[in-house]
């Protein structure tokens, strides 16, 4: 079987460059998304080929589409997004008019997240002709605002129950194949905010300085001990001072300052636990200096999530990978988030696995290998069908 979808994807080279370069020229930068671009390439795509899609809009224009091929269990999803980030500065080519070059296709969306689309797209030319050697059925979504928090695509499927699957595979994370992600840190975004008396800055002992509490708590938050049982999926935790404002003028005591933290965190720890150290510094400073108060607002929290290695689709994936690849992927947590969380907090086990290089998403003059994303349907294929025919 794998020598028949090697022969399937490699027989479609130009098919799937020219796809791609077709989706690169539909402009989903989010904002404002214009998401149904793409759908309607990716219907006009799977139709023809008797493959039914369903459209998923929680706004209008902004779609997200999903496709399905075979039935029965399990439900498999495969989980790309439409949505790009703007182009920026740096290009050397037009970033939405793809160019082909020594092997790979450049174009803002060709590793994140175009390509990986149309591999599954000329993909699933094969799966549909081999429907009844599908392990179960085949889902594939195009999803929109991936690039803005996902409120518009899988994590509203997610929490909607929208779609129904018995495990995930997410191609956005770039490592060339090599690694599986199946574990990602939580993240803890906290606003605190430093209040004080205003005074005129000539007579500051009439005020309440609420920028010079504010450095002594972040000072003392620097240093603050983060406890955690290590893992070896994952790097330490982590801290990160990300904004602070504060103040009118420099001849004003400030009233009021603020500051805004993003921990990403393991799970042996909690997001209750760090907030409750960041309170105990404020109440020790609010403690000695008179005058002082703190307040705080949890901006954003996503727990941490973990994927049992153990758990059979995954086992398959990586032997199959190393199948078709001559190497078996490691497995690695994430220090970020993709949208593996919303699925795996919803119950569908998530992995994090696909082509590219990390350093193509989001930069000028993106680009990637062809022979990676044939490689990745090739690895996708396998992984969809059948052991033995």
């Amino acid at each position: 079987m794998n020598n028949l979808i090697g022969q399937f994807v490699d027989a479609r080279r130009d098919e799937l460059v020219s796809l791609l370069c077709r989706l690169v020229a539909a402009r989903t930068v989010n904002p404002p998304g214009d998401e149904h671009l793409t759908a309607r390439i990716m219907r006009e795509t799977l139709e023809p080929m008797g493959i039914a899609c369903t459209p998923y809009e929680k706004m209008p224009g902004r779609t997200n589409l999903a496709a399905r091929i075979g039935s029965g269990r399990p439900k498999i999803l495969v989980a790309c997004h439409f949505d790009v980030v703007p182009p920026g500065e740096g290009w050397e080519t037009d970033p939405f008019n793809a160019v082909v070059r020594d092997g790979r296709i450049y174009g803002r969306g060709t590793s994140d997240n175009k390509g990986q689309l149309a591999a599954m797209l000329v993909l699933a030319g094969f799966l549909k002709q081999h429907e009844k050697s599908l392990i179960g059925e085949v889902i594939i979504v195009g999803a929109a605002d991936e690039e803005r928090g996902s409120g518009l695509g899988l994590e509203w499927l997610a929490d909607e129950h929208i779609l129904d699957a018995d495990f995930a595979v997410i191609p956005d994370i770039d490592n060339g194949m090599r690694e599986i992600s199946i574990a990602e840190k939580g993240a803890l975004f906290i606003r605190v905010t430093s209040h004080g008396k205003q005074a005129h800055g000539s007579t500051p002992e009439q005020g309440v300085n609420a920028a010079w509490n504010l450095i002594d708590f972040l000072n003392e938050v620097r240093r603050m001990p983060l406890d955690y049982v290590p893992d070896p999926l994952f790097t330490p935790p982590t801290r990160n001072l990300g904004m602070i404002a504060g103040g009118s003028a420099p001849n004003v005591v400030p009233a009021r300052c603020e500051a805004q933290l993003d921990f990403r965190y393991l799970p042996s720890q909690s997001a209750a636990a760090i907030e409750d150290a960041l309170k105990a510094i404020a109440s020790r400073i609010e403690n000695s200096s008179e005058g002082a108060r703190f307040s705080f607002e949890r901006i954003m929290m996503v727990e941490p999530i973990k994927v049992d290695p153990e758990h059979e689709l995954v086992g398959r994936l990586r032997r199959k990978a190393k199948a078709v690849l001559g190497w078996e992927p490691a497995f690695k947590g994430m220090s970020g988030s993709t949208v593996a969380k919303p699925m795996v907090r919803t119950g569908i086990p998530a992995v994090g696995f696909g082509p590219g290089d990390e350093k193509q998403a989001h930069s000028a003059n993106e680009s990637i290998a062809i022979a990676d994303l044939l490689n990745f349907a090739k690895v996708m294929g396998s992984f969809l069908m059948k052991e033995t025919q």
